[in-house]
């Protein structure tokens, strides 16, 4: 049985999808870091920063129609979800926080840039880096990253038994961060040693994946 099931699309896309130029060098970079997650630098850090201060004015205005269509169709296709925390990395100005909330009835909402996040109604916020997520070890049943990078190690860290993780590209193969599912599947797996399995699927112009330890595999 395959680790990886996709569902069918029921979402269509619509014409228009953006082209973001940057794309191929920005793919290629979270690539690099899902992969090899200890060549992130403070000076990534702070370009991160730089570039995401000047996009949070007109972020809603320009990303606020396409972006959450992924993760609703994730959220309302890929469960069952367990009850708790939610952790999610890189909320921006929390566009996405709304429909997260209400599934999860406990959500903190984490960003690096302070110009995003402090635009965000998040009930609770917490400026922090995604490398080194500042929360304690398995806190979290769902963790949710939407067009970020991945940093495995520290999603395993967070992530408590039973969780599941929640990765959603809003341009689907042509966002910025995507990273194939995988490429995601496997460094899950090699950062907790243990089997793990997704579902998938495309809505709009993004696609979406839920991924669980497989209730079999063993440490």
């Amino acid at each position: 049985m395959s680790a990886i099931r996709e569902l069918p699309r029921v979402v269509p896309a619509e014409p228009g999808k953006p082209v973001r130029k940057e794309a191929a060098a920005s793919q290629q970079a979270s690539l690099n870091l899902a992969v090899h997650p200890s060549s992130w630098s403070q000076d990534q850090a702070d370009e991160v920063v730089r570039r995401y201060t000047e996009l949070a004015p007109e972020w809603d205005g320009e990303r606020g129609g396409y972006r959450p269509v992924p993760l609703a169709d994730a959220l309302q296709r890929g469960g069952p979800w367990p009850d708790g925390l939610c952790l999610e990395v890189g909320c921006g100005t929390g566009l996405l926080t709304g429909l997260i909330e209400d599934v999860w009835s406990r959500v903190v909402s984490m960003d690096l840039t302070w110009e995003m996040l402090r635009r965000s109604s998040a009930q609770q916020r917490l400026q922090g880096d995604a490398s080194r997520l500042p929360v304690r070890d398995s806190c979290a049943q769902a963790v949710v990253l939407a067009d970020v990078p991945l940093f495995a190690d520290e999603v395993v860290r967070a992530l408590a038994p039973g969780g599941v993780v929640v990765w959603s590209n809003a341009l689907g193969v042509d966002a910025p961060h995507h990273v194939p599912i995988t490429t995601v599947l496997g460094v899950l797996e090699d950062a907790s040693g243990r089997s793990w399995s997704a579902v998938t699927s495309h809505a709009g112009w993004g696609l979406w994946a839920v991924l669980r330890v497989r209730a079999s595999a063993t440490a």
